[in-house]
């Protein structure tokens, strides 16, 4: 029998029973065609979602660039004023997330990202003309708003999208063009660096302006390009939207495929679940890091006696290295299907790093350069992990949105800390005591977390038939259902 498209697959598995079928063949057939059809699944989504990221996140950094380019005497800021400009981003991003995640909810993803990406498109063009400290303010709080949904978005879209087990290497894609934007917008900023004073603009308008106006066309296309659900995709088949339907529904057989609606009591599953909350802890630690390396890492490199023009092409190595690390871990958790302990690993990487830096504090440049390089090994590949650890065990998908939106808000909270506790001089003792700490209790919650799934678990195959009847008939049980396993 040759498996040609979903449309044997699905005749197979709707053979009549006297009509017998061999069962390896039917098996051959059924993997051959979900194989393909994850793949043109990737093919048109995955490149065109690395492409929005990278771009949203090269224009969240560009402000720890603008630095270097002079933007706080051009237009008289003091330092405090700069601190402050970093931190209203992720204030607006920590209290818009929520109410930003309801939003895309009720509209679908397909809608709400195309209206996200031409908002902060706009605002980053703005943000070229701004001549004040006033004005950077309002623009970077508007900038937060208006990206406060987009990356958990992109989480959650490929949640709807694809089968648990293909999470872990999607994500890890999707966040390595956070990664690559942060080698490539040190790249660009060295060459922006060097378009200062033509045609009567600095040079960080011109970094503003030419990250910025690309996103209005692209905005454009993402409402023509995204598909809310499976069931509506035109590009798709009808046998191929039929499969995609039948293995998400065989992924979480006992959740409701509730796409379109939102659902109140989901909402109050994610807020009294103590496991949402451990998952909330993890990520605000390692969400923190992340933007203070991200926000930082040019100044640190400065710090290290670097001259500034050098600055802008060093900061791209260790982004490099990083996007590398991102992917082998990925494919080790993805191949495992594990995730605690490849988490616990990534953890430990930046914690020995932190350690190492501040003992070394400024005795070796080159040492200090290298241990960098390290941390943002370990820091940057925790966060694909702990995103998928928390897709594959919330289900319900208004309880994952939420539970993700949730996430991902309480990690901005380093974003909003770190500028105004940050010591003038990046490398500094202290900065790298504060990301140790940091990074000490995200490792021990993620110990405590996998521990708590082991002995939930465990509870689950030792309840009574009573026991398991009762939990079952809970109204929309989501993963608190007694059959669910968590992985670990």
């Amino acid at each position: 029998m040759l498996c040609t498209d979903a449309t044997v697959v699905l005749d197979v598995m709707n053979t009549d029973a006297n009509k017998t079928v061999d069962q390896e063949e039917q098996i051959r057939c059924r993997t051959i065609a979900i194989r393909r059809l994850i793949r043109k699944i990737d093919w048109r989504f995955i490149p065109f979602l690395f492409l929005l990221e990278m771009l949203q996140y090269l224009i969240r950094i560009s402000i720890g660039h603008a630095k270097l380019m002079d933007i706080g005497k051009d237009i008289d800021l003091s330092t405090t004023d700069q601190q402050l400009a970093v931190s209203l981003f992720f204030v607006a991003y920590l209290i818009f997330e929520l109410p930003s995640i309801f939003l895309m909810r009720y509209l679908g993803p397909a809608s709400y990202l195309p209206i996200s990406i031409f908002a902060w498109g706009s605002l980053t063009v703005g943000m070229a003309f701004v001549n004040n400290a006033q004005a950077l303010f309002a623009v970077r709080f508007l900038l937060g708003i208006a990206q406060a949904a987009f990356f958990p978005g992109l989480v959650i879209y490929i949640s709807i999208w694809y089968p648990k087990k293909y999470h872990m290497m999607r994500l890890a894609i999707l966040y390595g063009a956070a990664i690559t934007a942060g080698a490539l917008g040190s790249i660009l900023a060295y060459g922006f660096k060097k378009m200062d004073g033509s045609r009567n603009l600095n040079g960080w308008q011109w970094m503003f302006l030419i990250e910025g106006l690309p996103m209005i066309p692209l905005g454009i296309a993402t409402f023509f390009l995204l598909s809310n659900i499976p069931d509506n995709a035109d590009w798709l088949t009808m046998h191929e939207r039929n499969l995609l339907i039948n293995i998400l529904l065989q992924d979480t057989p006992v959740v409701q495929f509730d796409h379109r609606r939102l659902s109140w009591r989901q909402v109050s599953h994610a807020f009294i679940d103590h496991r949402v909350y451990l998952y909330v802890l993890i990520t605000t630690g390692v969400l923190g890091i992340i933007k203070y390396l991200s926000t930082y890492l040019p100044s640190i490199i400065k710090d290290m006696g670097t001259s500034t023009e050098v600055v802008q092409l060093m900061t791209a190595p260790p982004y490099g290295f990083a996007f590398l690390m991102c992917l082998l871990v990925a494919y080790s958790s993805s191949r495992k299907n594990e995730h605690g302990f490849h988490l616990v690993f990534c953890l430990f990487v930046a914690l020995l790093g932190f350690i190492l830096l501040a003992a070394v504090n400024n005795f070796s440049q080159t040492g200090m350069y290298v241990i960098g390089c390290v941390i943002c090994c370990g820091v940057f590949s925790a966060l694909p992990i702990l995103l998928s650890w928390a897709t594959n065990n919330i289900d319900g998908h208004t309880k994952k949105s939420i539970a993700i939106g949730f996430m991902i808000g309480a990690g901005q909270l380093g974003g909003i800390i770190f500028p105004l506790i940050n010591d003038d001089i990046s490398t500094s003792r202290r900065n790298n005591l504060i990301c140790l700490g940091i990074l000490a209790v995200s490792l021990i919650a993620t110990i405590i977390l996998r521990v708590c799934l082991i002995v939930e678990n465990r509870r689950r195959e030792r309840l009574t038939p009573e026991e398991y009847e009762y939990e079952a008939n809970i109204k929309e049980p989501c993963d608190w259902h007694p059959s669910v396993r968590y992985t670990l």
